[in-house]
């Protein structure tokens, strides 16, 4: 649909047409023999006037070229919509969003996260790397952190804030069941989000126990979908519990971990702060998003360029055809 800026110019239309129209056959012979008998007495002696059409297609031309000119006064527009690409490091702040890769670190605190392994208690060694590993990542990664037993014990939602993390790690205690659903869906909310702007996003996952619960496997489709892969760390050496994380992590495009110590679990942490660092750096070159824009495209330029060209053919029949200069 065609707008106009400055509406009011269309007024001018019917005026200026009936100036032109007046000029065209009344108004030239006062003014043009006015002015020019004085220089030359004989200009008032017509021999023969211009034949009529070719008066019609001058007025013609004049009318176009005053109507042209009133809609380039007008300033015509249009309002487009055109999807552009936004890069991260330049003007995501406009969108009111960071673009930073997310991670979110779901710890089983069931109750046999109070066992012991070489080098402590589970729940103990565990919160000692996952500080580790929060303190060493890069800051322009976003943290979350998801604490279930049989239910969401701790949630903390995807922030930059590590110290508001590493507080609620400090006061994890083991105790309660092991349901995967519950962490898996909460850590999807606050993963899909990033996804969409496609912002890369991960879930890390600690446990020591089977899941009571086998319906979680549906919810992997989704993780799939979104290209969110689940590293997933089993503490222990039981093979259904390493069998069992094997299948989240080749479901979702991630890898499984096995430590039965905690050596070897301060070892996975080390290394997943490493593919969380590289992600990190491939964010600042390669993060772009999109968003829809509108934006006004006119056509006064157009109008104006044309309204020459009318006015140059205007010329071309008055001074070569009717013999007029008005």
């Amino acid at each position: 649909m065609i707008n106009f800026e400055n509406p009011y110019a269309l007024v001018l239309v019917l005026p200026l047409v009936l100036i032109a129209v007046y000029l065209h056959f009344k108004g030239y012979r006062k003014i043009y023999l006015n002015m020019f008998s004085y220089y030359n007495p004989l200009i008032k002696i017509i021999k023969k006037p211009p034949e009529k059409d070719k008066r019609v297609s001058t007025l013609l031309l004049k009318i176009l070229l005053v109507v042209l000119v009133a809609l380039s006064l007008a300033k015509p527009y249009v309002v487009v919509e055109k999807i552009v690409e936004i890069s991260a490091k330049t003007e995501l702040e406009e969108l009111s969003i960071a673009a930073k890769p997310a991670v979110v670190i779901a710890i089983d605190v069931s109750g046999s996260m109070a066992d012991v392994i070489p080098g402590g208690r589970k729940i103990e060694v565990a919160k000692t790397v996952v500080e580790s590993f929060i303190k060493k990542i890069p800051m322009n990664v976003d943290i979350g952190l998801i604490a279930f037993a049989g239910h969401i014990v701790e949630s903390v939602s995807v922030t930059s804030d590590r110290e508001q993390v590493l507080k609620v790690v400090q006061r994890l205690r083991a105790e309660g069941g092991t349901m995967y659903t519950y962490p898996l869906t909460s850590a999807l909310s606050a993963l899909r989000p990033y996804r969409a702007f496609n912002i890369s996003a991960i879930l890390i996952f600690v446990t020591d126990g089977l899941p009571a619960d086998l319906e979680y496997r549906k919810i992997l489709e989704k993780y799939a979908k979104l290209k969110i892969p689940i590293y997933t760390i089993f503490i222990g050496s039981q093979e259904s519990g390493i069998k069992e994380t094997k299948l989240i992590a080749e479901k979702t495009g991630g890898k499984q971990y096995t430590a039965d110590s905690a050596e070897k679990l301060l070892e996975v942490f080390n290394e997943l702060a490493n593919t969380v660092s590289k992600i990190a750096i491939k964010a600042k070159t390669e993060v772009k998003l999109t968003k829809r824009i509108t934006e006004k495209k006119y056509f006064s330029l157009h109008l104006l360029l044309l309204s020459a060209a009318v006015y140059l053919l205007l010329c071309y029949f008055k001074y070569f055809k009717t013999r007029l200069t008005f």
